[in-house]
C-alpha cells in the first residue's frame, strides 16, 4: 500500500491532538461512503469512519486498503492503533472503581502505590486520581527514564522496574492544580495502578469490566496487544512508509488499544446512553466537568474527555495517534450524535471526525493543500548567517506532548516534530522559515536565541515556546 500514497510531511502530534473548535459551515455533505472514497483518492490512506445518530443507530463504512496483501478495509472486521483514544476507556475504568465504592476520585495515588512510595505535588500535597484523570497532576508528558531502545516502538520496554524507577525520580515542578499539562505518564500509571489493585493484568480488568459489558469483549474483540490474522492492519508514517505495530508494557493505559471502526463506535454510543447499559452512570461520571482547567482557555476536562462548547452544543472529544495510525472521536452530548475517523497513516482525521457528528464543520480542502504545498515548492530560499541560524535552533514545545526540534547543519536547517521524521526548511528571512514538503512557514520571535516561533499552517497558528538549546 506504501507506494499509492503520496509524499507528504503534517505536523500531526501523536496521541492525542485535539481540535479546539469547529469551523463554520459549508455545503450539503456527500454520504459518509463518498466522504471516505474521495479522501482516499486524494491522500491515498486507509480510512474507516462512523457516525452515531440522535436515534442511537450506527452508519459505518471504509476505504482503501489495510496494507496487509490486497484486503480492503473494513470497518468491522479490521482493529487500528487508536493511541490516546485508549485514556478515555481507562477514564471509564477508573468511574466503575468509584462507583464500586473501591476507591474515591479525591483519594491520593500514592495509598495504591507500592513499597511506600510517595507521590506528591511541588507543595507536599499528594497527586489524587481526579489530578492524573484531568491532567492537572504535574506529572510530565512522558518519564524522566524514557528512553526507548527501538524509537519505532517507543513504549514497548517500559516495564514495572521502569515505572517503579520513575515515580522514584519524579521531582515536582508545581501545585497539583496549577495547569494542564498533558500525560502519557499519567495515564499509564492510572492503567497501571488500577491493574495493581484488582490484581489482574491491565488487559483482563478492561475485558472484565469495561469491553464485556459493552460487547467489545472476547478473542475478536478490542485488545491492548496488535491485532492479528484478518483483523491486521498495516500503520504507515507521513511519507506513506509501513510502520511497526507499537507494544506496550506498563505505560498500556495511555495508548495501547486497538479497535475497529464499529467498535469504537459501540463505545460512542454507549457513552451516550445508547442504549441503556451496565456502565451507564460510568459513563456520566467520566463525561461530567471534573477540571476547569483544560487544553484551551474554555475547554474543560472530564475523566480524559475533552470539553468545549460549540454553537450551543456540549461536546466531549478525544483523538489519538501513533507513528502509523491516527484516529478521532467526538461526541455531541446535546443532540447524542457521535462522529469517529480512523486512518492506518499519520494523517489529519480530526476534521471529518468533527464533520462527522455536525455536518455544518467544515471539512480540510486538500486540494488547495495541494495547490499551496506547488507553491511552497517554487518559492526562493535565502541564505542566512551561522549567527542567524544559530539564533534559531532549539527545541520549541506546542504543550508538553508535542514539540519541534529546529537543527542547523552547516548552512542547512532541519525540522522535527514529536513521532514524525525530519524535514528540511529554508530561509524566507532572518526570522521566517517555510518547508517545500508541505505549507507551513515558522515566523520566530526577536532575541538571539529566539524565545519562540508561530507556526502557520492550513490558515491556523500555533504558538511554540522554546525550551532548551538543540
Amino acid at each position: 500500500m506504501s507506494s499509492s500514497l503520496p509524499r507528504r510531511r503534517l505536523l500531526h502530534a501523536a496521541l492525542a491532538s485535539p481540535l479546539l473548535a469547529l469551523p463554520p459551515a459549508q455545503a450539503q455533505p456527500n454520504r459518509l461512503q463518498d466522504l471516505l472514497d474521495e479522501r482516499v483518492r486524494l491522500e491515498g490512506m486507509g480510512l474507516a469512519a462512523a457516525q452515531v445518530l440522535e436515534d442511537g443507530t450506527l452508519q459505518l463504512s471504509a476505504a482503501g486498503r489495510s496494507g496487509v496483501g490486497e484486503a480492503l478495509l473494513t470497518p468491522d472486521r479490521h482493529r487500528l492503533e487508536i493511541g490516546s483514544i485508549t485514556k478515555p476507556f481507562i477514564g471509564l475504568l477508573l468511574a466503575d472503581a468509584v462507583l464500586r465504592g473501591e476507591l474515591k476520585l479525591d483519594d491520593p495515588l500514592e495509598a495504591s502505590l507500592p513499597e511506600g512510595l510517595a507521590l506528591r505535588d511541588s507543595a507536599g500535597q499528594p497527586l489524587r486520581w481526579v489530578d492524573v484523570a484531568t491532567h492537572r497532576s504535574g506529572l510530565p508528558r512522558l518519564p524522566s527514564n524514557w528512553e526507548p531502545a527501538n524509537p519505532l516502538d517507543p513504549y514497548a520496554d517500559f516495564g514495572d522496574p521502569q515505572m517503579l524507577a520513575a515515580l522514584r525520580a519524579f521531582q515536582p515542578k508545581r501545585r497539583r492544580d496549577e495547569a494542564f499539562e498533558y500525560s502519557n505518564f499519567g495515564y499509564g500509571l492510572m492503567g497501571w495502578l488500577l491493574a495493581r489493585r484488582a490484581q489482574q493484568p491491565l488487559g483482563r480488568l478492561l475485558d472484565v469490566r469495561v469491553l464485556e459489558p459493552l460487547g467489545l469483549g472476547g478473542p475478536q474483540g478490542m485488545s491492548l496487544r496488535p491485532a492479528e490474522g484478518p483483523a491486521a492492519v498495516q500503520g504507515h508514517d507521513a511519507q506513506g512508509k509501513p510502520t511497526p505495530a507499537w507494544t506496550f508494557d506498563a505505560l498500556a493505559g495511555a495508548g495501547a488499544l486497538r479497535a475497529s471502526a464499529a467498535q469504537l463506535a459501540r463505545f460512542a454510543q454507549a457513552m451516550l446512553g445508547h442504549p441503556a447499559h451496565p456502565l451507564r452512570d460510568a459513563a456520566q461520571l467520566a463525561l461530567q466537568v471534573h477540571s476547569a482547567l483544560g487544553p484551551r482557555p474554555g475547554m474543560t476536562m472530564g475523566l480524559a474527555w475533552m470539553r468545549l462548547q460549540h454553537a450551543g452544543r456540549d461536546i466531549a472529544t478525544h483523538d489519538g495517534g501513533t507513528f502509523g495510525f491516527s484516529s478521532s472521536l467526538w461526541l455531541d452530548l446535546t443532540k447524542r450524535r457521535a462522529g469517529l475517523a480512523l486512518a492506518n497513516a499519520q494523517v489529519v482525521v480530526t476534521d471529518l471526525a468533527g464533520h462527522l457528528t455536525d455536518p455544518a464543520a467544515r471539512l480540510r480542502d486538500i486540494a488547495a493543500e495541494r495547490r499551496a504545498a506547488e507553491q511552497a515548492l517554487a518559492q526562493p530560499a535565502q541564505t542566512l548567517s551561522d549567527e542567524q541560524l544559530a539564533a534559531l535552533a532549539g527545541v520549541y514545545a506546542l504543550n508538553p506532548q508535542f514539540k519541534v526540534t529546529v537543527r542547523v547543519e552547516g548552512q542547512r536547517v532541519f525540522g522535527q516534530a514529536t513521532g514524525q521524521g525530519e524535514f528540511e526548511l529554508f530561509a524566507k528571512s532572518e526570522r521566517q522559515l517555510f518547508a517545500r514538503v508541505t505549507p507551513l512557514e515558522m515566523h520566530f520571535d526577536a532575541g538571539s536565541p529566539s524565545a519562540a516561533f508561530t507556526l502557520l499552517q492550513g490558515g491556523g497558528k500555533l504558538r511554540f515556546v522554546r525550551e532548551s538549546a538543540p
